[in-house]
């Protein structure tokens, strides 16, 4: 019963998590903290007169019987920091989160990765998420991300595919389902995963919550993939968060005519690391050997570097290299006729170089 009071103070207003412990330590136990008078309370010493105040009054005596019996209902389980399986990187950032509330099977995180980007992400940055993604996941990684809209959902999608695991930690309560077009992806990942969250069952997903989640991806990961971020963005305030912590930063390139490649690029210039195969990531977590080996039958960038093309289906596909294109902008710009480009693309298709997107736009795969 201990852990759901520590869930109520830990959910209170006006206490904040802060100065939790050092009250906790003063009255022995979250239990008997909880329930401490007003005059116990100031006594501490530890929170300022009108601290106290407003957590006594909006405190709710029967919150940590109704947090056990939403989490026995709900089959979530309410871990707290001094649980011997608390993940122990957690602990070296920022304000560690006190308690954690899990659906499914919180995976060992020893390696794993964050991916985080853009949730307006364009047709290259999904894919490249998603590729990186199944890759990474594959070779034994642990894909982390937010579940939100774009490149995270793209992320979690490749890792479930390539059937690893991924952990989504929620910017609200464990029981809100955002963005509601993900239910379905949810109840996946809690098969081959865990959703993960700080917040209390039933906190909405308000704009103040997701710096604090963005914090706790960058916790409990190894490093941070960037995939596309505008120069202002939670994907940007992630990977703040890892440098501030001494976390490696990977960021894959975008094109310089994309708003969502400036984050990325300022980021590269700014010292983190350029990569574009997922092999790089794993060399530079100095992976085992295994894991180096597995990467190199992945689908990623299979055969594309021995496989012959024609010169004109090379041009084509390097018009490709970032945006989906229509077929009248390939005869633009590549200067030939529509007969001539329109064979090469079916050859390409055939070939599951290309693919074709809403708008009859072709893209490389």
């Amino acid at each position: 019963m201990e852990r759901y009071y520590w869930g109520a103070l830990s959910a209170s207003v006006g206490l904040g998590n802060s100065k939790l412990e050092a009250l906790v330590a003063v009255f022995g136990s979250a239990r008997s903290t909880y329930l401490a008078e007003r005059q116990e309370l100031l006594a501490a010493g530890i929170y300022k007169e009108a601290a106290i105040d407003k957590f006594l009054k909006f405190r709710d005596l029967d919150l940590p019987e109704q947090l056990q019996r939403f989490c026995e209902r709900q089959q979530v389980r309410l871990m707290t920091s001094s649980d011997a399986d608390y993940p122990a990187m957690l602990n070296h950032i920022a304000l560690p989160p006190k308690v954690l509330y899990i659906k499914g099977n919180l995976p060992r995180l020893d390696y794993s990765l964050g991916i985080v980007g853009s949730r307006r992400a364009s047709a290259y940055g999904l894919k490249a998420a998603g590729d990186f993604a199944a890759d990474l996941a594959a070779a034994g990684l642990v894909i982390v991300s937010g579940g939100a809209k774009g490149i995270d959902s793209a992320a979690h999608k490749g890792a479930l595919q390539a059937g690893g695991s991924t952990v989504v930690v929620l910017g609200c309560g464990i029981d809100v389902v955002y963005p509601r077009e993900n239910a379905a992806l949810f109840e996946q990942i809690c098969a081959n995963g865990a959703l993960v969250t700080e917040f209390a069952p039933g906190t909405e997903p308000l704009a103040a919550n997701f710096p604090s989640r963005n914090r706790i991806i960058n916790g409990m990961t190894k490093g941070i993939l960037v995939v596309e971020a505008a120069k202002k963005s939670g994907a940007m305030i992630t990977a703040e968060f890892a440098a501030d912590e001494g976390h490696d930063v990977y960021c894959i390139p975008g094109s310089i005519y994309l708003p969502n490649s400036i984050g990325c690029h300022s980021l590269i210039k700014s010292g983190a690391q350029l990569v574009d195969r997922p092999e790089d990531i794993l060399n530079d977590l100095e992976l085992g050997r295994g894991s180096r080996q597995k990467i190199e039958n992945l689908s990623l960038f299979a055969g594309t570097e021995t496989e012959t093309v024609s010169e004109l289906a090379q041009q084509l596909m390097d018009i490709m290299t970032q945006e989906p294109v229509t077929l009248e902008e390939l005869v633009e710009l590549s200067g030939r006729s529509l007969a001539e480009i329109s064979g090469e693309l079916l050859d390409l298709q055939m070939q599951g170089k290309l693919g074709l997107a809403d708008g009859r736009r072709y893209y490389r795969i």
